[in-house]
């Protein structure tokens, strides 16, 4: 393994798998069905922040949300491939993005665009989604009831 994909796999792990497991926890979705829903999720902010723009990009754009909407209504739970290139292409923009809110003070639709795409493409990453463990109950509310 190269250090980017030894980097990649920690990033995965560390960042963006607890809060995707726990959505997919909360919503009883599965990973596949949470990546669809973020692409969807992504190109309708993409369609928002396209004001402005020509009709053929916003035609473009909104051809883009049709086919991630049905693809995340038809087949939610069809697995998907992540590739590590394509992450790292995203991590590059978001990169990019950073840096110039750094500078300019201003924090682009790009940049959130590709933080959606991220948590998108580290779902589909996700072997399975362990079961939510459910708390337990304190002491004090079991020895309220003795039983009589």
């Amino acid at each position: 393994m190269t250090i980017l994909s030894r980097l990649d796999a920690w990033l995965g792990k560390t960042l963006f798998h607890p809060p995707i497991i726990l959505a997919c926890q909360l919503t009883r979705q599965t990973q596949y069905a949470m990546n669809r829903a973020l692409w969807f999720f992504a190109a309708c902010h993409a369609t928002y922040y396209a004001q402005g723009e020509s009709w053929g990009m916003v035609a473009i754009l909104w051809s883009w949300v049709l086919v991630t909407f049905i693809a995340a209504t038809v087949t939610p739970d069809m697995p998907t491939a992540s590739f590590g290139f394509w992450r790292f292409i995203w991590w590059m923009i978001f990169a990019l993005g950073v840096a110039s809110a750094c500078t300019s003070g201003e924090l682009s639709d790009g940049t959130v665009r590709a933080l959606i795409i991220l948590f998108a493409e580290y779902a589909s990453t996700i072997k399975t989604i362990p079961p939510r463990r459910k708390r337990e109950r304190r002491a004090s509310a079991k020895e309220a009831f003795n039983g009589q």
